[in-house]
C-alpha cells in the first residue's frame, strides 16, 4: 500500500514536470536561436560562393582577353583573303571574312597561364581569399576566337552538417571573339 501510494506521487510529480508551461518560451526562444545560426551558416557559405564565382569569371575574362589581344601577324598582313576569296565569302554566306583578326593561339595561351599565375600570387580585391586551387581546365584557340575553361575549389566558412563537405567547386566558361567592326565580343556561362 505504502509502495503504491509513492509510486503515485512519483508518477503525479512527474506528470507536474512534463506538462508544466513554466520554461517552454527557453524552449522556443533556443529553437529559434538554433535556426538563425543554421541559417546565418547556409546564407554564409552561399555568399562566400558566389563570390568566389564572380572572382573567377573576372579573371577567366581577362585572361580570355588577354589572348585575343595577340595578333597572329603573320595571317594578318600575308593577305589570306584575297579580293577572290572576299567576294566568294560575300556572296556565299553573306559575312564578310576580313573583319575576322587572327590570333596568335601559342601566345595567347602564354598570356592566359601569364594571367592566372598574376592573379593568383596577388592580393588585390579580385580575388576571393576562400579561393584554395584555380585551374585552367581548357584553352580552345581557332583563328580569331578563343574558349577559356576555368575552376576553382573554394573552402567553407561553415561545413556541410552531416556530408563532411568542407568546399566548393566553381567553373567559368567565357568564350571571345574579336572583329574589326564589331569589336571584342565576350559571352560566358
Amino acid at each position: 500500500m505504502f509502495n503504491r501510494l509513492h509510486k503515485e506521487q512519483r508518477d503525479s510529480r512527474m506528470a507536474r514536470l512534463l506538462f508544466r508551461e513554466e520554461g517552454s518560451l527557453s524552449i522556443l526562444i533556443i529553437a529559434l536561436f538554433l535556426i538563425a545560426l543554421i541559417s546565418l551558416a547556409i546564407i554564409t557559405n552561399v555568399a562566400v560562393v558566389a563570390n568566389a564565382k564572380r572572382s573567377l569569371d573576372q579573371v577567366t575574362e581577362a585572361a580570355a582577353m588577354r589572348a585575343i589581344h595577340n595578333l597572329d601577324e603573320r595571317s594578318y598582313y600575308s593577305g589570306k583573303h584575297t579580293i577572290l576569296t572576299s567576294i566568294a565569302n560575300l556572296a556565299a554566306s553573306g559575312n564578310y571574312s576580313d573583319n575576322r583578326i587572327p590570333i596568335d593561339c601559342e601566345l595567347g595561351k602564354q598570356a592566359v597561364f601569364e594571367e592566372f599565375r598574376v592573379w593568383e600570387s596577388s592580393l588585390s580585391k579580385m580575388k576571393t581569399l576562400q579561393i584554395e586551387r584555380a585551374n585552367i581546365d581548357r584553352y580552345q584557340c581557332q583563328y580569331d576566337w578563343v574558349n577559356l575553361q576555368t575552376s576553382a575549389t573554394v573552402k567553407l566558412p561553415f561545413a556541410i552538417p552531416f556530408t563532411g563537405r568542407e568546399n566548393a567547386t566553381v567553373e567559368s566558361s567565357i568564350t571571345t571573339l574579336n572583329e574589326k567592326d564589331k569589336g571584342i565580343i565576350v559571352t560566358g556561362k
